[in-house]
């Protein structure tokens, strides 16, 4: 059959190739025929990079003040929620170029930032601002990473006491080929992280532990996109019983959780300071009438914990066990509604009250800022 002419009449079809042709352009069909779409649909460009100091001219005055101000873009190359505080943080007589917290755990993370590739200076000045300021998470962020450094922060997360982290960021900043003159973005670009990062649960954890942070991980998985879908966070998940989420305020979280009694869903005050944490907690109690006609169905507890530096402000859902998997579905939902609802009460009385100096907080709560 192949070897037959084709039947008078009928045009022989053209030879086609499972390749695109000239100009990157696939065939479509049209009547059951290969025919070239006629371009232009689309154009192919490619990224090029362009130096960093197109963006930010110099890196203490235009990189460190912009990565303060957008904690967010640091959160999502690392995969958690940061919140960056403080630049030029002092450390003894040396200052630290950016001091901050990982939300989930409340516990410091330092930022060390240089333009240019790695080398011995800053990667001692590093591990001078972690011995003073006791981190979980430290980040090194340079334009080139040495292999030598690189195996020196892979040497430290294997090495180091459990619980703490070392991370190397590569900073960049690319354009697109033929754009406009000004179009610029930042790229940063995780290449150096603890080996166990991912998987979460610590090489010390007992069986048991390591199951539950298995579900918490796969149950947290599932609420990570309605969360973000909301802007409440950029974390990928947790492998804890509770899920912290920024106030907006430092030592304060809007937080969802499992609990010996169910779930909790509440707003935590958690300030270094327990005179802050009474002061902003009392500020809402004394509302508390409006904020639970706002909020609406279920009870909202005000709970000021009398044995604890911390108080929170939370409602309660009885009976759900992270390992009953019947019940994800509803306790996803639960969360999310409270969350929603809880928040709008809150802002409508003014939201979170902002921090205040301990010596400003007289015995009757005194006023706050914002």
């Amino acid at each position: 059959m192949n070897d037959q002419e084709p039947s008078a009449g009928v045009e022989p079809l053209p030879e086609t190739s499972s390749q695109p042709p000239s100009g990157g352009v696939l065939p479509v069909e049209v009547a059951g025929n290969p025919v070239l779409a006629q371009p232009p649909l689309l154009t192919l460009t490619k990224l090029k990079s362009v130096p960093v100091t197109t963006v930010w001219p110099t890196e203490p005055f235009h990189f460190t003040p912009w990565l303060l101000a957008n904690s967010a873009e640091l959160s999502e190359v690392l995969g958690m929620d940061v919140e960056l505080e403080e630049r030029e943080h002092k450390v003894g007589k040396y200052s630290l170029d950016l001091i901050g917290r990982e939300v989930t755990t409340d516990r410091p993370v330092i930022v060390e930032n240089q333009f240019g590739s790695t080398d011995h200076t800053h990667l001692g000045q590093l591990l001078t601002y972690a011995g003073g300021t006791l981190p979980s998470t430290v980040v090194w962020v340079a334009e080139d990473f040495r292999e030598e450094h690189r195996a020196a922060l892979d040497w430290l997360n294997d090495n180091t006491v459990p619980g703490v982290r070392f991370f190397g960021i590569r900073l960049a900043a690319v354009t697109l080929e033929g754009a406009p003159a000004g179009l610029v973005a930042p790229s940063m670009e995780l290449v150096v992280q603890p080996n166990d990062y991912v998987a979460g649960a610590s090489a010390g954890a007992t069986v048991e532990g390591s199951l539950k942070a298995q579900l918490y991980a796969e149950f947290w998985a599932t609420v990570a996109p309605l969360l973000k879908e909301r802007g409440w966070t950029t974390s990928k998940g947790t492998t804890q019983n509770w899920w912290p989420m920024s106030a907006g305020v430092s030592g304060a979280s809007w937080t969802v959780s499992f609990a010996n009694f169910g779930c909790r869903s509440e707003i935590y005050f958690g300030h270094p300071d327990p005179a802050v944490n009474q002061a902003r907690w009392k500020a809402l109690a004394e509302r508390s009438d409006e904020i639970q006609a706002e909020f609406g169905a279920g009870e909202v507890v005000f709970d000021d914990l009398p044995n604890n530096k911390g108080c929170r402000i939370e409602t309660r859902l009885a009976g759900p066990k992270i390992s009953d998997r019947s019940t994800w579905d509803a306790v996803r939902h639960w969360m999310v509604d409270t969350q929603e609802r809880l928040r709008r009460a809150v802002a409508a009385v003014g939201g979170v009250p902002a921090d205040l100096p301990a010596a400003s907080v007289d015995e009757d709560g005194g006023s706050f800022a914002g």
